[in-house]
């Protein structure tokens, strides 16, 4: 009886430490209508010296899932995420980035490896020389804090000049180091209670 109660508890260990390392997924960046095919608001240009950023914040460690943005155009951008110290990015190296050629709209991008402390960020698009494409905006609603730069010089903007540029980004927790020790100790009561089980039957 003590056997079978000590192989629930280990079973549960185990599932609860690989229920909280999977983590929920979490939209922390938003400023789509709900339905992603209806965009409105004016574009916002790249290229030609012009860059964009849209600002969002992290409350703890996150691993980022996917992408979406309605960023499109020809030629190459760089979309990535910089840290946010001010109103405007500062120039700051690129967290984390991919390089885009000829992107189109509403493209969802799933990156590997992008984690992120918990603080601010900006998730920002620059263009390559000779890029002509925009960052479209993807609804009029006043969603959110974001910057423009023409040729190097960046200004904060709000929605209500052009409408906040369409992003959706999508998150999961990163798990806590408890997270690891649980699932170990589930794992090694598991392996016990077979060795034990093995034992009994030969």
């Amino acid at each position: 009886m003590q056997n079978h109660i000590r192989s629930k508890l280990a079973a549960s260990l185990l599932l609860c430490g690989l229920a909280v390392q999977a983590g929920a997924q979490t939209v922390v960046l938003d400023t789509y209508h709900p339905d992603i095919g209806y965009l409105e608001g004016w574009p916002t240009q790249l290229g030609q010296g012009r860059s964009v950023a849209a600002a969002f914040s992290l409350s703890s460690a996150t691993s980022i899932q996917s992408l979406l943005t309605t960023i499109y155009g020809t030629g190459g951008v760089t979309l990535g995420v910089l840290a946010r110290t001010g109103d405007v990015p500062t120039g700051s190296p690129w967290l984390h980035s991919v390089h885009l050629l000829n992107p189109e709209e509403n493209t969802t991008l799933t990156p590997s490896g992008w984690t992120l402390a918990a603080g601010n960020y900006w998730l920002a698009a620059v263009a390559d020389d000779g890029f002509e494409g925009q960052w479209q905006s993807a609804t009029n609603n006043p969603t959110g804090t974001w910057a423009a730069s023409t040729n190097g010089t960046w200004s904060t903007m709000t929605s209500l000049d052009t409408g906040m540029p369409g992003a959706r980004i999508t998150v999961s927790a990163v798990p806590e180091p408890s997270t690891y020790g649980l699932m170990f100790a589930g794992g090694l009561l598991v392996a016990a209670a077979a060795r034990r089980k093995a034992r009994h039957q030969g």
